[in-house]
């Protein structure tokens, strides 16, 4: 499409606060808490982020912004860098349609200008939604719903361009700067599949928040790029999307806001989101098993990602994106919280055991679109009884039952409290629960409080 990176620049930077719907704010507020509070959670709960933290640390860079849960501060690039990997790591953060990660590589970088500018809360979630909004119609318009026909890990193809423009905002970059801003962005893109199950895996999003950040800062500076590097030949679609990609789309950007629609599913589990169907049917069953050490045989129907069958995953890091993984400690624990992917767990002998009673039928009559998914379990146990049942979504998720406000705060206050006593935890909430109408010094405080090592 002729002149889609200009008419798209027009659109965000006409897209002002004023534009931002109630229900789009209410939206941004959840978001912003459940992101601040697992990044708070991932950057202990998980060895990678403290080794990124120590080698950030390490290059003794201008202390300005803060990074969430080791107590000191670095460049703004740097900063979103480490919070967005630390956001990222658990894989606890909400989950979109088409399938992204789009508040570890959006948020970051709004934290990490709300030191360095005098932002207000209504403008920083105003930033926060417009980047948001930019990288959900781009998987739109992309047409790979099924998590199948992935080349890449959608985050770092989609997380510059959309934390540029996030930046942007608080920035107040004009069309022609942001046009700038996303030329630089297009050349920062890319993150391979191949690293899913490893550390690589969150910095897809550290570095997608991080180089959009610094693309726009750049771009404030006058650093130049191709103005129209969306739909140029050897551009941003030519490189990643020849079959299809349906680039006037992109100028949906603006209300209802995709916050509001689709929406998000917000995760209840810290693992990868199709496993989330596995855990819930483990769940179900295991109300209804007796004794699980007596289960002779699992079958395991489910969509074709590869990249999820992993029958003994390398360690607990590895079980997040591990099907069979997810069936077994369903089954065995009734439960999956954060202590489920440590080591200790993943080789416990009933662990060991059950993983291997899994039989894993994965198919391509079952869309892995996560609007349409669905896996079916069945248990057959010692005595030959059978138990059977189907997830259609888990909770939170756009089928299967909305997560109330006081189910949210459990899993925030249990993120918080990783690192954080119950008061300052509490201040948390409170900040963030009002965040639209805080003065930058009240933005500053709640991330000062974030960024405590321990209270």
């Amino acid at each position: 499409m002729k002149d889609l990176t200009k008419k798209l620049a027009e659109k965000i930077v006409s897209t002002t606060s004023e534009c931002i719907s109630s229900a789009a704010i209410e939206k941004a507020n959840q978001l912003l808490l459940d992101g601040i509070a697992v990044a708070v959670a991932g950057s202990i709960q998980e060895e990678p982020p403290s080794i990124l933290a120590t080698h950030i640390q390490e290059q003794e860079a201008k202390p300005v912004s803060s990074v969430i849960g080791f107590g000191f501060k670095t460049t703004p690039v740097n900063a979103a860098y480490v919070n967005g990997a630390s956001m990222h790591v658990l894989d606890y953060e909400p989950m979109w349609s088409p399938a992204n990660h789009a508040l570890s590589t959006n948020l970051p970088a709004v934290l990490a200008l709300v030191e360095t500018t005098e932002v207000n809360g209504k403008e920083a979630l105003t930033a926060l939604v417009k980047g948001i909004e930019l990288q959900g119609w781009i998987r739109h318009a992309s047409r790979e719903n099924d998590p199948a026909v992935l080349r890449l890990h959608p985050p770092g193809v989609t997380g510059p361009l959309s934390s540029a423009v996030a930046a942007s905002h608080i920035l107040e970059l004009d069309s022609d700067e942001l046009r700038h801003a996303i030329g630089i962005a297009v050349s920062r893109t890319g993150s391979a599949l191949a690293n899913v199950g490893t550390m690589v895996k969150m910095t897809h999003c550290g570095m997608g928040t991080a180089m959009g950040l610094d693309a726009a800062l750049l771009a404030q500076r006058g650093f130049t790029a191709n103005p129209d590097a969306i739909e140029t030949p050897r551009g941003f679609v030519d490189i990643f999307f020849k079959k299809e990609f349906h680039g006037e789309e992109l100028l949906n950007f603006g209300p209802p806001f995709r916050v509001v629609e689709p929406s998000y599913a917000l995760k209840m589990f810290p693992s990868q989101y199709a496993t989330h169907y596995a855990i819930t049917a483990g769940i179900t069953l295991h109300q209804q098993i007796d004794d699980p050490s007596k289960i002779k045989e699992i079958n395991f129907t489910c969509p074709d990602m590869a990249y999820i069958d992993r029958p003994q995953p390398v360690n607990g890091l590895a079980g997040k994106f591990s099907w069979q993984y997810a069936v077994s400690s369903s089954l065995l624990d009734g439960k999956v919280d954060m202590s489920t992917f440590e080591d200790d767990r993943r080789f416990a002998p009933d662990m060991e055991a059950t993983l291997k009673k899994v039989n894993l039928n994965m198919t391509d009559t079952i869309k892995g679109d996560f609007l349409a998914t669905y896996v079916d379990l069945e248990v057959v146990m010692e005595n030959g009884s059978r138990y059977q049942t189907r997830c259609d979504g888990p909770r939170g998720s756009w089928n299967g039952g909305s997560v109330s406000l006081e189910e949210h705060l459990i899993k925030v206050r249990s993120c918080l409290h990783t690192r954080l006593n119950e008061k300052d935890s509490e201040r948390i909430i409170e900040l963030a629960n009002s965040f639209e109408g805080l003065h930058n010094k009240d933005l500053r405080e709640l991330i000062s409080i974030a960024a405590t090592p321990k209270s």
